[in-house]
């Protein structure tokens, strides 16, 4: 008890310094900018490159860890989560580690919406990112098939209204769709040719004629590969965080795993060993 008693001493202080960074980068970013937070939502997301190019960003919240895989829970945090493209958003705790997303229950509660209280959180979900794709910002709009469309007369054009997270005082007034991102799995596979032969034609004839003359054609391993499909019909899984800041850490170490997932399919091929 002593051990466990430790352990949630030290992640609870862990998730409050997280927090603070994520506060402490903002502000600093708000007066080097010289704009309020109800702005950086805007500029943030639709400025140029020059305007912004005096932002700072923190090498303790984007660092080396999830590439060389230092760690083994990469990500972890409360995400929003719409299994299908026609349900509703659903809060859930999310882990990410070693090519994987796992779901977990965020909360139980009674028909009549009381909060129960528990220490168990159930799995409801585990993602494999072996061949999944993930976009985020304007191309989710047709994935959350509605929109706030509250109106705030101090600010015209701008649907989102101000939303704070009592469990650590983090604000936000980031539209829904620069909240989003979305990862995509192909339901169907398809075989495509081995890039070894794709990208280099002289390589390959090169080889095949080698090969013939050797007297070792059709020993080597196939040369094609199952892929997912692209244009078929596919899967997509819509999730939201709080703000357009964890948004870009969450895609970020997404698309680090799925590149470390695709590196892993190194294409082997059968030499043929030295003559004796």
């Amino acid at each position: 008890m002593s051990r466990l008693h430790a352990l949630v001493t030290y992640w609870s202080a862990r998730a409050k310094a997280d927090m603070d960074l994520y506060k402490s980068v903002r502000a600093q970013n708000l007066a080097v900018l010289n704009i309020d937070e109800r702005t950086e939502a805007t500029v943030g997301s639709f400025a140029y490159k020059w305007e912004v190019q005096q932002s700072y960003a923190s090498s303790t919240l984007y660092n080396m860890c999830g590439i060389t895989s230092c760690r083994t829970i990469h990500l972890s945090g409360l995400l929003f989560r719409k299994p299908r493209r026609h349900t509703t958003f659903t809060r859930c705790h999310v882990i990410l580690a070693s090519g994987h997303l796992l779901i977990y229950q965020d909360t139980l509660r009674k028909r009549s919406g009381k909060k129960l209280v528990h220490i168990h959180h159930e799995r409801i979900a585990a993602i494999d990112l072996q061949g999944c794709y993930i976009y985020s910002g304007l191309l989710t709009e047709n994935d959350l098939l509605y929109q706030n469309r509250t109106f705030d007369s101090n600010t015209p054009g701008h649907n989102a209204l101000p939303r704070i997270y009592l469990e650590d005082g983090w604000t936000s007034t980031d539209e829904d769709a620069m909240t989003t991102f979305v990862i995509w799995h192909s339901k169907s596979k398809a075989w495509f040719r081995s890039s070894h032969f794709v990208d280099d034609v002289k390589a390959s004839q090169k080889s095949a004629a080698k090969d013939a003359k050797s007297g070792l054609e059709g020993k080597f391993e196939t040369r094609l590969k199952r892929v997912s499909q692209l244009g078929a019909t596919g899967r997509s899984v819509v999730f939201k965080a709080r703000s357009r800041a964890e948004r870009d850490h969450w895609v970020l170490g997404i698309g680090n795993e799925i590149e470390k997932l695709s590196g892993r399919e190194a294409e082997v091929r059968v030499v043929q060993a030295g003559k004796s």
